[in-house]
C-alpha cells in the first residue's frame, strides 16, 4: 500500500463507518506510555511531522537528555478523531508512580492538566473528583515506548512483562510497543525479548529530530504504517459489542483495586526497610560495644603483660644483686648445714659432773 493510500484509510477512519457503528464512541486517544527518556515525545514530533507534511517543530518539547521533561498531560490532535496522549514517564515499575501513570492511561484523569505524584488515598480522590472532567466516548490504545539503545538485561523482563500485562488488563487492549532508536545494535535483541513476553505488534524505527529532520520515505511509511496498524486494530477491537460507560466504570475499578493493593506492597516495602535498618543499627551497636570489649580487653593485657615485664626485670635485678656479693659473706646460715653441727649429749655431761 502506498503512502497516499495510507494516508487516506487513516485520514477517513470514523467509529460511524465500523461494522456495528460508532456504539458511543467517538475518538481514538493513542495513550504513550513508558520509562523516562525513552522518546514519548520525540515519536509526537515525529508523527506530527510525518501527518502533517509541513516544517518539523518540536511541539512536544522533546530533549536529548533521557531525564524526561512532560509535566503536563497533553494531547496532540492528528486526524479529527485520532489523538495522540503525552503522559508523564516513570522512573520504574512497584513505585507509587505507576499508580498515576495507569489512572492516565485508563483516561480517569484530565487531559491537558499537570500530572501529580500522590500516593494511596490522595489519588483516589482525584479519580472520584475526575469523574465529570473525563470522556467516556474516548477508545483507548495503549502504546508503549521503548529506546532499543537501552536493551533488555534479564532483571527487567519480570518489571516489563508487569507492566504489558496490566495495560492490557486495564484497557482491554494488549499494548502495541514502539522501538525507537531502530538504528542500535540491540533491536533485533530488544525486538526479540518483546515478542517472548507475548507482544504482537513491535514497531521499530527513527524518530525526526531537530538536528536531523530531513525527510524519509522509509521514515515516513514506517509511521503511517503504524498509525494504519492501529486503526485496523480498532475497527476489530470495535466489530464486537462495546459499552463504554460500562468499560470506564470497569478501568476506573481496576484502577483503585490496584492502587490500594500497590500501596499496601509499599507501606509493607518499608516496614521492611524500617527493620533491615534497625537491624543494621543493633548490629552496628553490637560492633561498636564488641570493639569496646576488645579494646578493654587489650588495655587490661597490656597493662598485665606490663606487671609482669616489672617483675620479671626486679626479678632479674636481685639475681644479679645477689650474684655480685664477695665470696666470704656468710650471711644467714643455711638450714641445711645446721644438721651437721654436733651438739654434745647433756646427760653424759651430768654424770661426769657427779
Amino acid at each position: 500500500m502506498s503512502n497516499a493510500e495510507l494516508r487516506d484509510r487513516i485520514g477517513s477512519f470514523s467509529f460511524q463507518k465500523c461494522r456495528r457503528g460508532s456504539q458511543g464512541f467517538s475518538r481514538v486517544l493513542l495513550q504513550l506510555f513508558g520509562f523516562l527518556g525513552h522518546g514519548k515525545s520525540s515519536f509526537i514530533n515525529t508523527c506530527k511531522y510525518v501527518w502533517e507534511d509541513m516544517g518539523f517543530s518540536n511541539i512536544a518539547q522533546a530533549s536529548d537528555d533521557d531525564e524526561g521533561h512532560t509535566m503536563v498531560r497533553i494531547t496532540y490532535p492528528l486526524t479529527r478523531t485520532i489523538t495522540l496522549v503525552d503522559n508523564r514517564g516513570f522512573c520504574k515499575m512497584g513505585s507509587y508512580e505507576t499508580g498515576e501513570i495507569f489512572a492516565q492511561l485508563g483516561n480517569l484523569l484530565p487531559l491537558d492538566t499537570p500530572v501529580e505524584w500522590n500516593e494511596g488515598f490522595g489519588l483516589a480522590n482525584r479519580i472520584v473528583e475526575a469523574e465529570n472532567l473525563v470522556k467516556v466516548s474516548d477508545f483507548i490504545v495503549p502504546i508503549f515506548l521503548y529506546s532499543a539503545k537501552k536493551g533488555i538485561c534479564a532483571e527487567d523482563e519480570d518489571e516489563l512483562l508487569e507492566l504489558i500485562v496490566t495495560a492490557r488488563d486495564l484497557t482491554g487492549v494488549y499494548p502495541i510497543v514502539v522501538l525507537t532508536n531502530k538504528s542500535s545494535e540491540k533491536t533485533t535483541d530488544v525486538t526479540r525479548k518483546f515478542k517472548n513476553l507475548g507482544v504482537e505488534r513491535i514497531f521499530a524505527l527513527e524518530n525526526y529530530t531537530l538536528e536531523d529532520h530531513r525527510k524519509s520515505a522509509s521514515k515516513h511509511q514506517e509511521v503511517l504504517r503504524f498509525l494504519y496498524e492501529v486503526i485496523k486494530d480498532v475497527e476489530f477491537q470495535v466489530s464486537q459489542p462495546r459499552n463504554p460507560e460500562e468499560e470506564m466504570t470497569e478501568r476506573k475499578t481496576f484502577v483503585l483495586r490496584y492502587i490500594h493493593h500497590n500501596d499496601l506492597k509499599i507501606q509493607f516495602q518499608r516496614k521492611e526497610i524500617k527493620a533491615l535498618k534497625e537491624q543494621s543499627l543493633l548490629k552496628e551497636k553490637l560492633k561498636q560495644q564488641k570493639e569496646k570489649y576488645e579494646q578493654i580487653f587489650q588495655e587490661d593485657k597490656r597493662k598485665v603483660e606490663e606487671e609482669i615485664r616489672k617483675l620479671e626485670e626486679e626479678f632479674e635485678a636481685q639475681k644479679l644483686h645477689r650474684q655480685a656479693r664477695p665470696s666470704n659473706y656468710i650471711g644467714r646460715p643455711n638450714p641445711a648445714n645446721l644438721q651437721s653441727i654436733k651438739i654434745p649429749n647433756q646427760k653424759k655431761r651430768r654424770a661426769r659432773l657427779f
